[in-house]
């Protein structure tokens, strides 16, 4: 155990106690950014029954509208592609700044390794 903690100074471990926040939040957000997703569709088809129930449409379900309008189907699975995009570019973000902390700690390691063994 003291031979670990020789090797891993403070900094080191607070960058990959931070790798590790990283990969785990990644997975967090690319879980919320679905269901985000997910509920962009349930807005949307809450959104056409209080206009059913208020009488300003001719549809008797979503799914007819959808059909009826095809535009608009492509416009409501476009802003649902959209939002997980998005959540996959976050998870993409974070999942890089993981690595990169990891491979900037494993990099000073094997310097201080290197610059040891030559003195």
């Amino acid at each position: 155990m003291n031979e670990q903690e020789e090797f891993f100074s403070p900094n080191h471990k607070r960058l990959l106690s931070i790798a590790v926040w990283a990969r785990y939040l990644a997975w967090v957000v690319l879980v919320i950014y679905f269901f985000w997703a997910i509920g962009t569709y349930l807005q949307e088809q809450n959104m056409f029954m209080y206009y059913r129930a208020v009488g300003s449409t001719n549809h008797s379900n979503f799914i007819g509208l959808l059909k009826g309008f095809p535009f608009y189907g492509l416009s409501v699975f476009i802003e649902m592609i959209g939002v997980f995009l998005k959540g996959i570019v976050y998870f993409l973000v974070l999942k890089g700044i993981s690595l990169g902390i990891n491979m900037i700690v494993e990099t000073d390691i094997n310097y201080r390794e290197q610059k040891g063994g030559t003195q």
